[in-house]
């Protein structure tokens, strides 16, 4: 059986979607929240110059009126200097007495602030910056006399090894193999800022860590350190009743046993994380209007954006007015321009419609609360505003909405369904009973996952699983009742 191998050229149709940079672009912005195109935007007009921003005439004259009392301010100085050169006051400023003045004022100038002419410090010069964990560390380090420079050099090591919670996550031998030193010269320099403040950072364990605050505090109770170095696993699931048979004591005396361990820290580094608390600035406002609710855009921040009427003159220039380089320079930037310009207009339309939509959907949401929200999926939206649901999920990506009942992310009025007698209900409505039950509940006698499920079912006709149940507290990051049960 032989074989032929030929070579021929056939010419092929077909079709396919080519992402330009501009596509690209308007999917990205899609995608921004509005501090994130805030600065977006501010970039572009940056690097394009023919983009900036429309100024309104109450603009304008308010510039007029600042140049103005700049050069009044001016005219006043001028004045100012030419009295100072009369004879008499030349006089009078020589024979003055400057001590007293230094002395209530001090020095100021240059030589005392290290900045040379009148221009003063940039804004951000005296801003301070929030004390890490590492740099509290650092300062006890270079202050603490029992170090020499080879236990400096292994200190910062282990400083720069500790996490956000305080505890050390690299090995003493991959420590020691870094520098070239001994494992026990590394072990000795961490007790010591084992013992820095917060006591009990740089610890390898839980169990290191409380052990260090007890001999730091002077606690010697031999039963609270039995507890922590054998039964912390029992400690954390509140099985007191356990612990005492283990260790054949009466439970009264775990009890206070375990009094003394809460009031250790479990997390000493945590104190020194900076705040996460991020900035929500809502897209969209939801109101009441009589009777109807009303979308409105939050485009209050959002820069009108225009292209420079002189670089747009330039480019429509003929051939022998302007340069070719030049021309064909500004024509590129007047064409991205336009496109981001349209991009954005897009992008507010987009978030409109989806807003309209949803408010369609979840109407009762609106006039009645977050317990009456209903289930609804991208595609519902997509086939309403008639868009792919790709654009949807883009859309209300880390948005947020301002309605009569407070700030939601848009992701939050989408919701699977969960079967009821009466009909079907979201998920995010039976994760807010949820939260009530759990909210309302004994401390002393928590609720089962078991037990709300059959409040809801006994209540709200709400047919549920037990995992499901289970499911909906995690994701809330709600502990389980042997967890939550208040015994101390």
């Amino acid at each position: 059986m032989s074989i032929s191998l030929s070579q021929n050229i056939r010419l092929i149709q077909s079709q396919q979607l080519a992402l330009t940079p501009q596509l690209q672009q308007a999917i990205k912005l899609l995608q921004l929240n509005q501090v994130e195109l805030l600065e977006m935007v501010s970039q572009e007009m940056v690097s394009n110059p023919v983009l900036e921003e429309s100024v309104d005439k109450g603009a304008e004259e308010q510039e007029q009126a600042r140049t103005q009392q700049e050069e009044q301010a001016e005219r006043v100085l001028r004045e100012s200097l030419d009295s100072e050169n009369r004879p008499e006051m030349r006089d009078a400023l020589k024979d003055a007495d400057w001590q007293p003045y230094f002395e209530q004022r001090g020095i100021v100038g240059s030589a005392r602030s290290g900045f040379d002419g009148e221009e003063g410090p940039a804004w951000d010069y005296n801003l301070t910056k929030p004390t890490t964990l590492v740099d509290h560390l650092l300062w006890q380090l270079q202050l603490s006399p029992a170090f020499d420079e080879r236990q400096q050099k292994i200190g910062e090591a282990i400083i720069y090894s500790i996490d956000d919670d305080g505890y050390l996550e690299a090995g003493l031998d991959e420590i020691a193999r870094r520098l070239g030193c001994r494992e026990d010269e590394v072990e000795t320099v961490l007790l010591r800022i084992q013992q820095f403040d917060p006591v009990g950072v740089a610890a390898r364990s839980l169990e290191e860590c409380l052990l260090c605050q007890m001999d730091h505090l002077g606690i010697n109770d031999e039963l609270s350190r039995t507890i922590v170095r054998d039964h912390l696993n029992h400690l954390k699931t509140k099985n007191f009743r356990k612990i005492a048979r283990l260790l054949q004591v009466d439970e009264e005396k775990v009890l206070t046993a375990v009094r003394v361990i809460l009031n250790l820290d479990p997390k000493p580094g945590a104190r020194f994380q900076p705040d996460s608390s991020q900035i929500v600035v809502p897209e969209v406002f939801v109101y009441k209007r009589e009777g109807r609710f009303v979308v409105v855009l939050n485009d209050e921040r959002l820069p009108k954006l225009m292209i420079n009427s002189y670089y747009q003159e330039i480019a429509g220039r003929g051939r022998g007015e302007s340069n070719n380089l030049t021309r064909n320079y500004l024509t590129e930037k007047i064409r991205a321009a336009q496109w981001l310009i349209k991009s954005i207009e897009q992008r507010q339309k987009t978030i409109y419609k989806v807003m309209v939509s949803i408010v369609k959907f979840q109407e009762d949401f609106f006039a009645r609360g977050p317990h009456y929200l209903k289930p609804l999926v991208l595609r519902d939206v997509a086939d309403d505003i008639e868009m792919h649901e790709s654009t949807v999920s883009r859309v209300t990506q880390g948005k947020y909405v301002q309605t009569p009942h407070g700030v939601f992310e848009l992701k939050y009025f989408f919701n699977s369904s969960i079967n009821q007698g009466s009909g079907d209900i979201a998920s995010a409505s039976v994760k807010r009973k949820i939260v009530e039950y759990i909210e309302r509940e004994d401390p002393n006698a928590p609720l089962s996952d078991d037990a709300i499920v059959k409040l809801l079912a006994k209540e709200h006709d709400i047919t549920i699983a037990r995992r499901t149940v289970a499911k909906y507290r995690n994701q809330l990051g709600i502990l389980a009742s042997s967890q939550r049960k208040k015994i101390l």
